[in-house]
């Protein structure tokens, strides 16, 4: 490798060369076990390691497209390091805490809701809504039928194959749908958020891998049939100019004042979600979680349109920098805090795959059909509405888009990751409570 070319490769936007003598001391410093537990040292700590890890996950061939790449990388290896008792428990449970006792997740939660959300165009969010919802809601109920039929032929009962495939499979992806559930789940029911969070990711992954290969074959079948689909950039049978296409706000540079703003108003309005949760009446005896009520939010002020677009454009930046430059913190502290090595490999098996195929295939089914009947093309209804749901969030969206060959629908994934996966905590609160 020449010079010139070392000199072009960054890591977590740093240049190879000082990440390499960073990475170098801060794992020195852990390993003597001189570095701090403070705040400061465990980012240190999670950038290193998660960061080396993410970017060498994205450059694997095959693992970097079907598996989930970087993320997935930067999740296991810290959290197979902590099975195997390769990290000092001083940083372990500095990494717990950052995550759990101090909450960063939350901040990292909803910040990504936040700023997935207030970059689509209102117009097509309120478009949306009429016809896209309901053909969502009935891939949930679809992908629920097919996996009870697949999980009651394997010998599991209705409440394990809801509550640990169907859900997790349909939450909206990872960050904003297995992690915030797995938070759900212990409320509810008073069970253990990290088993049912390392067996979510596990059913997860599967599923990921199911949708990508299940959008080439459907962007295939729109080929050979093409009344099932339109031109790849419009999900409804109108060729007016009322046809939705996917539209994001035009969003200004923002300064530094505009990211703290942007601080002030999710912690405003995560405020107000936890307020309606706590005064709201409970549902078939649970209470909506507050993430569900910070979605419903977002989307209400985004079509009112009350955040400014300075506000908005800071929101976005501090979401780009948790998810572009500080994917190791993110995925590295993911795995350490709260993915159980043990419990994610017991998953791994033919039922899993089966089962998870089911409830991908009754997404597609469902959402198809019920799309079809409210005026949208099957073909894309399947994609964006089913297989966006299904698939690993953010990044499962733009590879299954990819696959599809249907960039161009980016905005009604993301409706599907950031709203539907938020009906699914509104379902997930009430079908735990319910069964457990």
């Amino acid at each position: 490798m020449d010079t010139k070319t070392m000199k072009d490769i960054k890591i977590q936007g740093v240049p190879v060369i000082p990440f390499m003598i960073m990475f170098v001391i801060i794992m020195v410093s852990v390993y003597t076990e001189c570095l701090g537990d403070d705040i400061l040292s465990t980012v240190a700590f999670l950038l290193a390691l998660g960061g080396i890890l993410f970017e060498i996950g994205n450059k694997i061939p095959v693992f970097n497209k079907w598996v989930g790449g970087g993320s997935m990388l930067a999740m296991m290896v810290p959290s197979w390091m902590v099975y195997k008792e390769l990290i000092p428990p001083k940083y372990v449970e500095a990494t717990v805490n950052f995550y759990d006792g101090i909450s960063f997740q939350t901040l990292f939660i909803c910040f990504l809701m936040a700023g997935s959300l207030l970059v689509i165009e209102k117009n097509t969010l309120v478009k949306s809504i009429v016809k896209y919802i309901p053909t969502i809601l009935a891939g949930i109920v679809t992908a629920c039928i097919f996996g009870i039929i697949a999980g009651a032929v394997m010998g599991y009962d209705v409440a394990d194959i809801v509550c640990n495939y169907v859900l997790p499979i349909m939450g909206g992806g990872n960050g904003a749908g297995a992690v915030p559930m797995s938070q759900v789940y212990a409320e509810v029911t008073g069970g253990d958020k990290d088993a049912f969070y390392a067996k979510a990711i596990a059913i997860l992954t599967f599923a990921n891998i199911l949708c990508i290969v299940v959008a080439a074959l459907l962007n295939g079948l729109g080929k050979q049939f093409p009344k099932l689909t339109g031109d790849s950039t419009q999900l409804m049978r109108d060729s007016s100019s009322n046809a939705v296409k996917d539209k994001n706000v035009e969003l200004p540079k923002a300064s530094l004042r505009e990211c703290a703003n942007g601080f002030l108003w999710v912690g405003a309005v995560f405020a107000a979600a936890c307020v309606i949760k706590n005064f709201a009446p409970k549902v078939a005896g649970a209470s909506i979680h507050q993430y569900a009520w910070f979605v419903l939010l977002l989307a209400i002020l985004n079509v009112a349109d009350v955040i400014p677009l300075y506000v908005r454009s800071g929101i976005k930046t501090v979401t780009d920098l948790f998810t572009k430059n500080w994917s190791g913190v993110v995925f590295a502290g993911i795995g350490i805090a709260l993915t159980d090595f043990s419990e994610f490999i017991s998953v791994i098996n033919m039922d899993t795959l089966v089962i998870s195929l089911a409830v991908v295939i009754g997404a597609v089914v469902g959402t198809a059909a019920f799309g079809f009947l409210l005026g949208l093309y099957p073909v894309d209804a399947a994609v964006t509405a089913g297989l966006c749901m299904a698939n690993r969030g953010g990044g499962g969206d733009v590879v299954v888009l990819g696959a599809a060959e249907r960039m161009e629908l980016m905005s009604y994934a993301a409706i599907s990751s950031r709203i539907g996966g938020a009906i699914v905590l509104i379902i997930a609160s009430i079908i735990f409570g319910i069964l457990y």
